[in-house]
């Protein structure tokens, strides 16, 4: 990676500039709740995967009546309900790497497999949507993450090739879709998302702001 000639930011969401999976366990839970659903350990791992997807396999092994995309829309709108009434801030040391962007003109994309509703409502919670240069959400793509649609989709809106981009990813799932994409990727250890291996991304970080040490030593 050429750090001198990084051009683009790009972010996953869940879980980097939110801290949102214990919010969609929550929503999760609530919603087993409703339908008398007890999980076990043979259920789908939601973290890093489609929501339509988990809810899928939900419908098949509980035999629940219900659409997938209607059940991941029910739970993406609890999770942006606990964001307002909570007032869940944005991850530790985002804005401060949000600002620096800004402060030297690299752009700020957002690479996510959830709705576009649920990014939207994300960034307009977290009082963040101005920092925001480009923006793709899962239901925008072909295919979601692992894929690299999303990415592609970014440097395709920014016109900028993916040498001159880095990418932020908390799940296996996020930091393949990135490398797939050719994206140099640092993978955020954020503990909420469960065991992840990020194994294959270019540089493990604890903190969002490690980031702006990284790219101006």
């Amino acid at each position: 990676m050429d750090k001198s000639n990084i051009k683009l930011l790009i972010f996953d969401m869940d879980g980097v500039i939110l801290d949102s999976e214990p919010l969609h366990e929550n929503a999760r839970q609530m919603m087993f709740q409703r339908f008398g659903i007890v999980p076990d350990e043979t259920f789908p791992d939601p973290v890093g995967n489609s929501s339509s997807g988990f809810w899928r396999e939900v419908i098949k092994k509980c035999g629940i009546e219900g659409e997938p995309y209607a059940l991941e829309k029910e739970q993406y709108r609890l999770v942006a309900k606990q964001v307002e009434e909570n007032h869940i801030p944005p991850s530790e040391g985002l804005p401060k790497l949000l600002m620096w962007a800004k402060r030297n003109d690299v752009k700020v994309g957002l690479a996510s497999s959830s709705t576009r509703v649920l990014v939207d409502d994300a960034l307009r919670l977290l009082n963040i949507s101005e920092y925001f240069d480009y923006t793709v959400s899962g239901d925008e793509v072909a295919v979601k993450k692992p894929a690299p649609d999303v990415y592609l989709k970014v440097l395709e809106m920014a016109g900028i090739l993916s040498e001159n981009a880095i990418a932020v990813e908390d799940t296996h799932t996020g930091v393949t879709a990135a490398k797939n994409a050719g994206i140099f990727c640092y993978g955020y250890k954020n503990t909420t998302s469960g065991p992840q291996d990020l194994a294959s991304a270019d540089a493990i970080i604890q903190n969002l702001v490690e980031i702006i040490d990284n790219l101006t030593d």
